[in-house]
């Protein structure tokens, strides 16, 4: 009997412990509108207007920029990030400025363009 109860000690505190390491809301993506509001509110420091930060934010979600990356090796996949990064400057250039993209592209890197870490691609 002993035994039993101390079996179901055990499996209770590892379920409790699975439910509190998940997140809150239940893992949940955001909304594109919750995350456009998110990225206006990180490129406040960078002291854009609102038509400027909406260009930032056309400029880091398109997708076209990207493709299809997940056939390829990490060398490729590196490389295809160096070109896309380089093009997502040049646009941000022609739109705010050479001055605004240098702050945009550092307040973007420091978390990557949607809050998450500088790892893959959302």
């Amino acid at each position: 009997m002993k035994k039993i109860i101390g079996l179901l000690t055990v499996a209770v505190l590892i379920c409790c412990t699975t439910v509190i390491a998940q997140p809150p809301g239940g893992g949940q993506q955001m909304s594109p509108e919750q995350r456009t509001a998110m990225m206006k509110e990180r490129l406040k420091p960078a002291g854009l207007t609102d038509v400027q930060a909406d260009s930032v934010i056309a400029v880091f979600t398109d997708r076209s920029l990207r493709g299809n990356m997940r056939d390829m090796t990490p060398e490729e996949r590196q490389a295809k990030m160096k070109e896309v990064n380089e093009a997502m400057a040049k646009r941000l250039e022609k739109s705010i400025g050479a001055e605004l993209t240098k702050k945009v592209m550092e307040i973007m890197s420091q978390r990557g363009p949607w809050g998450g870490g500088k790892g893959g691609e959302r």
